[in-house]
């Protein structure tokens, strides 16, 4: 497990030089992955937890399944997602 900044959005990214890897970058040299999924959620909260006291808190976990590069594919998604799970189970004492 690796506690750090994730980049989301809603590109697929697919190139090792592409621009959005290169701007997360230069945005924070911390940036651990690119998110592709959560973007909806991120964008939600953003509009949301301002004005809405009752808006819940959430969390992204995220078992990383390639490199978003050339490779890229699905022979490592139930890997990623039992590993997120895993996570998941660990951090549910802290969460109630």
């Amino acid at each position: 497990m690796y506690p750090g900044p994730i980049g989301s959005g809603e590109a697929v990214v697919a190139d090792r030089d592409s621009d959005i890897r290169q701007y997360l970058s230069q945005y924070n040299e911390k940036v651990l992955a690119v998110d592709m999924e959560a973007g909806g959620l991120s964008q939600y909260w953003q509009e949301n937890s301002v004005h809405d006291e009752t808006n819940p808190g959430w969390i992204v976990i995220r078992g990383v399944s390639d490199n978003a590069d050339e490779e890229k594919g699905h022979a490592h998604h139930e890997l990623a997602a039992r590993n997120a799970a895993h996570v998941l189970r660990l951090l549910l004492p802290f969460l109630c």
